[in-house]
């Protein structure tokens, strides 16, 4: 059988462990990460891993898998047209976090998050509204709000402290919303109102890995469809789908 091409991106870090002077760095000779195997264990578990493979299957997929996406996320698509942006658009907002997904219309602002072992917080649910804030004051204009979670197993589980639901989240968040701005500049504390408006109409949502196969799934092409077109996406999806089945998280 064929290699996919998440396969192919994981020989690739494997070349570069072991031939790390093409980087400009030398190999640790006290790593416990000494045989192909560790090493392949170790990227496999790695979650940035899984979020460049995402990034890359977001980047060639056709825009229809996005609106999916977010529509199971949401329950609504947001409006204007999407553009996928890289993580350094907090450093040209100049905001505290580097979101997973971020995607920007003239209109909206939707960013995604995800979890596989590690937890999240208030805190870092609202650096994410700081990041909708920071686009509004560039751009000069309100906008709608998303924030989407992608996790194992359902939205409480997300959290350090349980929240049941986006609404218990918001209502804990409330308190905390004055002190945070405060601690991140003059520039923003004038914008305190906004940021309360921010929160209480941000759309938060959450979908599982499983969730995200069963979309992949359903966006694939028949394979009756005997197009390059349809051939090359099946090869996509099917690269992702492999990546989280080895993961365990379908």
């Amino acid at each position: 059988m064929e290699n996919s091409w998440t396969e192919a991106c994981y020989q690739t870090l494997h070349f570069f462990f072991w031939e790390p002077q093409h980087l400009g760095k030398r190999k640790n000779p006290d790593t416990t990460y000494n045989t192909p195997q560790k090493v392949s264990e170790h990227v496999r578990n790695m979650e940035v891993t899984l979020n460049h493979s995402i990034t890359t299957y977001l980047l060639l997929a056709p825009p229809s898998f996005r609106t999916r996406l977010f529509k199971r996320c949401f329950g609504s698509c947001p409006s204007g047209e999407i553009q996928m942006h890289d993580q350094d658009i907090a450093d040209d907002l100049d905001v505290p976090i580097q979101p997973d997904f971020c995607f920007r219309s003239k209109s909206s602002v939707v960013s995604l998050e995800m979890k596989i072992n590690a937890k999240s917080s208030i805190n870092q649910f609202l650096k994410y509204l700081l990041l909708g804030l920071a686009d509004e004051m560039s751009s000069k204009h309100k906008k709608e709000h998303y924030l989407g979670f992608i996790g194992t197993d359902s939205f409480s589980s997300l959290w350090k402290s349980e929240y049941k639901s986006p609404a218990e989240l918001k209502k804990a968040a409330e308190s905390e919303l004055a002190v945070f701005l405060s601690e991140k500049g003059d520039h923003f504390v004038k914008h305190l109102p906004r940021f309360h408006e921010i929160l209480s109409s941000v759309n938060v949502g959450f979908v599982t890995y499983r969730d995200i196969a069963k979309i992949l799934i359903k966006s694939r092409p028949p394979t009756s469809d005997e197009s390059e077109g349809a051939g090359v996406y099946r090869r996509l999806i099917q690269g992702l789908l492999s990546d989280l089945k080895v993961r365990k998280l379908i």
